[in-house]
């Protein structure tokens, strides 16, 4: 894994970092940024993203009376999924259409670089930056469907949710 965070389980390393000022996190303050060149529109009607579960299962022994575990050699991601606002030109749908599109049609070479960096921006109170959570070397796996129905009576805007598999991922 290319990821290292450099953790130290002896007794004798740096004592945990406390927090002075208490805030608790607002989860409606948050950025996802894509790739701004290639992908310009997506990324700006974002409604809901989640940091995906991130597990590590040890192999297990089994003996007479019981199985045992031995500690973890894998960490597994959960995929990431992100529900946007669909613009009425479907302009942002499209453009995570033709990446899923692309992921199969386009032929694999070194010029070609399918995957790209996703960065999920926590905010504070204030809207800036506390933290980044970055998927690296993400893909769209998943489009949702466009729910077009003329019996509503309320206008409820059209979304879709759009799963992408990564790498790993980063806090920073």
């Amino acid at each position: 894994m290319p990821y290292e965070n450099n953790i130290s389980f002896s007794a004798g390393g740096q004592p945990a970092s406390t927090v002075e000022n208490l805030n608790f996190v607002n989860p409606g303050s948050f950025r996802l940024v894509i790739d701004t060149l290639k992908y310009p529109n997506a990324q700006f009607m974002v409604q809901a993203a989640a940091i995906p579960t991130i597990s590590a299962t040890g192999a297990q022994y089994s003996t007479p009376q019981r199985n045992i575990f031995a500690s973890p050699d894998k960490v597994e991601y959960e995929s990431l999924t992100v529900t946007f606002l669909i613009d009425e030109y479907l302009t942002n749908y499209m453009e995570i259409h033709d990446w899923l599109f692309g992921m199969v049609s386009e032929v694999d070479d070194k010029a070609t670089r399918k995957t790209r960096d996703l960065s999920l921006l926590v905010l504070d109170s204030n809207n800036n930056l506390v933290k980044t959570i970055k998927f690296v070397d993400a893909f769209p796996t998943s489009l949702g469907s466009l729910p077009f129905d003329i019996t509503i009576t309320d206008v409820e805007y059209l979304s879709a949710a759009v799963t992408f598999e990564y790498s790993y991922f980063k806090i920073e």
